[in-house]
C-alpha cells in the first residue's frame, strides 16, 4: 500500500494547513482542495491570509483562486477549508457565483434577483 503525501501549506505565524484531498477536475478546469487548518491559539484564519497561501504553495495568481468554504469546529483551533484553483479567469467567471468571487476579492456584492449589482 503507498502511502498518499500531504502538502502543507503555512498561512500565517500561527496557522498551518495540510491539503487532505487534491483533486483535479480537468472537466471544468480546476482543482478542488479540501484543506485542514491548525489555528490552535488563534482565531479563525482570514480568506485573504489561506488564498495568498494557497496561491504561493501552488504558484498561482491569487485572483484564481476561490474559498468556498471555511468551517470551524468550536473550541478546538481548527478549521476546514474548501477552495478551488481555476486554470483561467473565464472559467473562474462562469463557475463561481458573483458574491463568492466580492467575498474573496473585497468587493462587496448584493445578493437578489435582477437588480443585483457590485457596490463599491
Amino acid at each position: 500500500m503507498s502511502e498518499v503525501q500531504q502538502t502543507k501549506i503555512k498561512i500565517s505565524e500561527k496557522a498551518e494547513g495540510i491539503v487532505e484531498r487534491d483533486i483535479r477536475n480537468n472537466v471544468v478546469g480546476r482543482r478542488e482542495l479540501y484543506i485542514k487548518v491548525f489555528h490552535i491559539g488563534s482565531g479563525t484564519v482570514s480568506r485573504k491570509d489561506v488564498i495568498k497561501a494557497i496561491a504561493s504553495s501552488y504558484g498561482v495568481q491569487e485572483d484564481l483562486v476561490v474559498i468556498k468554504k471555511i468551517h470551524t469546529l468550536y473550541g478546538a483551533g481548527i478549521s476546514y477549508v474548501r477552495a478551488n484553483i481555476y486554470n483561467d479567469k473565464k472559467t473562474l467567471q462562469e463557475f463561481e457565483p458573483q458574491y463568492l468571487i466580492g467575498r474573496d476579492t473585497g468587493q462587496k456584492v448584493k445578493k437578489g434577483g435582477k437588480g443585483a449589482q457590485k457596490q463599491g
